[in-house]
């Protein structure tokens, strides 16, 4: 009887550890999801490993970042619109609304007629040394000629030298901007190492408790969560 009754205990008490074994695999949570999740987005991962501080700091600097990213693109907007309004006030150009190459060639010339005369220069090089014909070498002057409204002349050099700081302040907001996006990606892998490591202590902070009561022919089986 008494050996029965220990082998039928033995077989309850195999039941519960595979039951309990398998609470605890459901309780536990996935270092490769915490991961996914920070780096889609940081402090996610934090936040499903139940460290939900680190999941605030996290996701504030993300916002932080995206904030200071448009910021900077705006900002970039706002300075081609300056440079190209002081091109039309300063330059002689009545062009209001051009393409980058022009700008950047009134950033490079002080006047259309020196462009231009670059302009030519290279064109007689094609005719004598690249065998260009004569509808060529006119379709290329034609082609990359400053004329009429596109001329320009900035009369001094410090308003040209001016026109140049407004060009670079656009380009530095452009630059900063970037720098925003290498941030992003910091910011994503600290938020998944925190991830990783948030996990990891949630998981050890999981315990599998084991109760014999030989008196009342007892055995429980539990699982616990330590704060």
């Amino acid at each position: 009887m008494r050996k029965s009754f220990l082998i039928i205990l033995l077989f309850i008490l195999l039941i519960q550890i595979t039951l309990a074994g398998n609470s605890y695999e459901i309780h536990k949570k996935s270092k490769f999801k915490a991961a996914l999740f920070s780096a889609i987005l940081p402090g996610s991962g934090e936040y499903y490993s139940n460290n939900n501080k680190s999941a605030i700091i996290s996701f504030a600097t993300e916002t932080v970042i995206w904030l200071g990213y448009f910021g900077f693109l705006e900002q970039s907007k706002w300075a081609e619109n300056d440079y190209k309004k002081y091109v039309y006030a300063y330059s002689g150009s009545n062009i209001r609304n051009g393409d980058g190459e022009y700008y950047s060639d009134l950033q490079n010339y002080f006047c259309s007629d020196d462009f231009n005369n670059n302009v030519l220069i290279y064109g007689r090089y094609g005719l004598e040394y690249l065998n260009w014909s004569s509808s060529e070498y006119n379709d290329f002057i034609q082609e990359n000629f400053y004329q009429s409204d596109a001329e320009w002349d900035w009369q001094s050099k410090e308003v040209w030298y001016r026109y140049g700081e407004l060009r670079r302040k656009k380009n530095e907001y452009i630059i900063m901007a970037k720098f925003t996006i290498g941030a992003m990606i910091i910011n994503r892998v600290v938020s998944m190492i925190k991830a990783v490591r948030s996990t990891s202590n949630y998981n050890s902070s999981l315990s599998l408790n084991y109760n014999f009561d030989p008196i009342n022919q007892k055995i429980s089986l539990s699982l616990e969560k330590k704060f």
